[in-house]
């Protein structure tokens, strides 16, 4: 690889936010160790870099996120929040993750971009063991970027939470279903719903690994030691989620107050400093079904109701569901290993089927009616006909026990917020701004 200098800035783009900006000062090798040196206009910022080579004229490639990343030095200003305007370093070293480091067409450059603490790039990993300090997640530009691969690094489904941003600000969409196959008309009536900022949603379901870094315990079946790491975590009430561990209903604790001490959520937003929650239940719909409407899967594929019970699942991609559950107590018995099934169309894994997942609401017929959702703690979410009696909090996506129609995107189900069952578990929302 040549030693050249070839500096560019990228800035962030979005005219509602401030935009820091980062500025490349010098771009330079020394033996195996490439040095990108870059100054930051306004602190604190995330910073992210790419490195792309120029093969013709002027179209310029990137390298590829796994080939950067996996030779970042560890005490690099980037792929974080950072702290103090000014001179900052990045420390790479290609020959330790880059195949082709010595293939490099004419020229090499390093784009560094500064995002608003407001505006971050769209993947954060989040470390939750007892170790961690808070605020110190990391951020990635795009899912090729993520260390080790989503489903091949085993890190993201035991000691880390890897969130996807969903961007969702001022968006409208149809809640519920009209025409749909399988249908619950009293359940599914449909009403438009305008989300009113973007949010970070889990990419996978809570496992019970993580579950154990923050709780010390393994509540669910399904739980031999062989295959139980990375499977869901089950059989954990509303309350043991965001309350106190005794899974009674006090209302008082309830959103929109923050998670209760000793909640599961209470000892997570200590650890990491980040404000978790379970999801509204716009916000999970919203996210299931990727930008896809009624009738569709959430990665595009139709509802395929020609083909059997048995092969439909399989055959349309989504979770694993009672029609291709196995018996027994391997791993192809109960919940399936989070990331076992393909993503829908915003990378998010296990959607339908595989645990039915809690939601803040109460449950109440249709779909609540004017319902905003804003999970930025200083302007709660407008809730104007919940039925807040404690009777049954929402739970959406089916599970390993339901029927396939149970998966979809508009289809759901209740329990009350004391109820421990093996199928239901949950994943965890967080504003998108940087605290």
């Amino acid at each position: 690889m040549k030693t050249l200098l070839a500096a560019t800035a990228a800035f962030a783009v979005a005219s509602a936010f401030a935009l820091p900006r980062a500025e490349v000062v010098s771009f330079s090798q020394s033996g195996p160790t490439v040095t990108i040196t870059y100054t930051l206009s306004e602190s604190p910022a995330i910073v992210t870099v790419d490195i792309q080579t120029n093969v013709t004229g002027d179209v310029w490639s990137s390298i590829g996120g796994e080939n950067i990343v996996t030779g970042i030095s560890a005490d690099s200003d980037v792929f974080r929040r950072v702290t103090g305007a000014g001179s900052h370093t990045i420390k790479w070293t290609p020959n330790r993750a880059w195949a082709d480091h010595n293939q490099v067409a004419n020229k090499t450059r390093a784009v560094v971009k500064a995002w608003s603490l407001a505006n971050p790039p769209d993947y954060m990993a989040v470390d939750i063991t007892e170790h961690a300090n808070p605020n110190t997640q990391r951020y990635y530009q795009s899912v090729d970027f993520v260390p080790g691969g989503v489903t091949s690094c085993p890190t993201y489904r035991t000691s880390m939470l890897l969130m996807r941003r969903i961007h969702a600000r001022n968006k409208t969409f149809d809640m519920g279903s009209v025409g749909e196959y399988w249908r619950n008309a009293d359940q599914e009536r449909t009403n438009p719903v305008t989300l009113t900022n973007d949010y970070y949603i889990g990419v996978f379901e809570v496992t019970q690994a993580q579950w154990y870094l923050i709780k010390g315990d393994w509540p669910s079946g399904w739980s031999n030691a062989a295959y139980r790491e990375m499977r869901p975590v089950g059989k954990v009430s509303y309350c043991d989620i965001r309350m106190w561990t005794d899974n009674k209903y006090y209302a008082a604790m309830d959103f929109p107050n923050p998670p209760y001490e000793g909640s599961f959520l209470y000892k997570l937003n200590e650890r990491t400093g980040i404000n978790f929650d379970l999801p509204g239940e716009a916000q999970w719909e919203f996210a299931c079904r990727a930008g896809h409407g009624e009738g569709e899967w959430g990665n595009g594929a139709k509802y395929d109701y020609l083909g059997t019970v048995a092969t439909a699942p399989i055959s349309l991609g989504i979770g694993r569901t009672a029609a291709n559950v196995g018996s027994g107590s391997g791993p192809e018995a109960g919940p399936a290993i989070c990331g076992s099934y393909p993503p829908n169309d915003w990378g998010l894994y296990d959607m339908h089927g595989n645990l039915s997942e809690w939601c803040l609401d109460w449950f109440v017929a249709g779909v609540n009616l004017d319902y905003q959702v804003n999970i930025n703690p200083a302007n709660p979410a407008k809730r104007l006909s919940d039925n807040e009696d404690g009777s049954a909090k929402v739970r959406r996506g089916g599970s390993y026990n339901h029927s396939i129609d149970a998966a979809r995107s508009a289809a759901r189900n209740k329990d009350g917020a004391a109820t421990r069952w093996d199928p239901i578990g949950f994943r965890v929302v967080c504003p998108v701004e940087a605290n």
